[in-house]
């Protein structure tokens, strides 16, 4: 059967972006005055923007509101997005080969989709998706919500919809919900690879990977 749609993470899956987020909580607390632990990334993993941001306002006592951390975070790191950030290594491959099977395309991601959508359009790969949609209005990862939002844009149930996701507990998420899940590998997990593996439908430790190519053909 062929898939309906297929639903897209950002960060760690379409781009080499990790590297930005074990960074920027760091270096906002640094420039805020505090003293970030080396595994504060680590701790914000699940959360969504806003629930990191009331993290960071409770456990390091900052004056600031969510907005204004947010709005320090999104300050941080967009440039990053507009010009820096590469591809995923056969990133463009694949979304050639979904498009040319009619399978329609989306972003959901824990960045900004204003985010998504300057880094697609730099590595010209904008073209393959009808939306970007961002857990800062859906929720986190650790709830369906935002692919549920992303299924029903491309116009299908969870069971035809395929997600690629490079988070272990995100891809849970999504399977636990019914998605066919397809998980990506990327180094900044290397530790949840063997889980990540085992839990998913398919393991692509690069998104052009030809097997899974061949099969999207097979379902043309």
């Amino acid at each position: 059967m062929k898939p309906k749609g297929a639903i897209f993470d950002l960060d760690g899956t379409l781009v080499d972006s990790m590297y930005i987020w074990d960074w920027v909580p760091g270096e906002l607390i640094r420039q805020l005055g505090g003293n970030p632990p080396e595994d504060l990334a680590q701790a914000l993993t699940e959360l969504s923007r806003e629930e990191a941001a009331e993290y960071l306002i409770g456990r390091f006592h900052l004056t600031q509101t969510p907005e204004e951390i947010l709005q320090a975070v999104n300050d941080l790191v967009s440039g990053a997005y507009r010009n820096t950030v590469p591809m995923k290594p056969g990133a463009d491959v694949l979304l050639a080969r979904l498009h040319q099977a009619g399978i329609p395309c989306g972003i959901a991601t824990a960045s900004e989709a204003f985010q998504a959508q300057d880094a697609m359009e730099r590595l010209g790969l904008w073209k393959y998706f009808q939306f970007a949609i961002s857990s800062g209005e859906y929720g986190s990862k650790s709830r369906p919500d935002i692919y549920l939002e992303a299924a029903h844009r491309l116009g299908g149930e969870p069971g035809e919809i395929l997600v690629f996701e490079d988070a272990l507990h995100a891809a849970r998420t999504a399977s636990a919900a019914g998605f066919l899940v397809a998980g990506v590998y990327d180094p900044s997990a290397q530790a949840e690879q063997q889980a990540l593996q085992k839990l998913c439908r398919w393991y692509l430790p690069r998104l052009d990977e030809p097997g899974f190519l061949q099969q999207l053909q097979d379902m043309e």
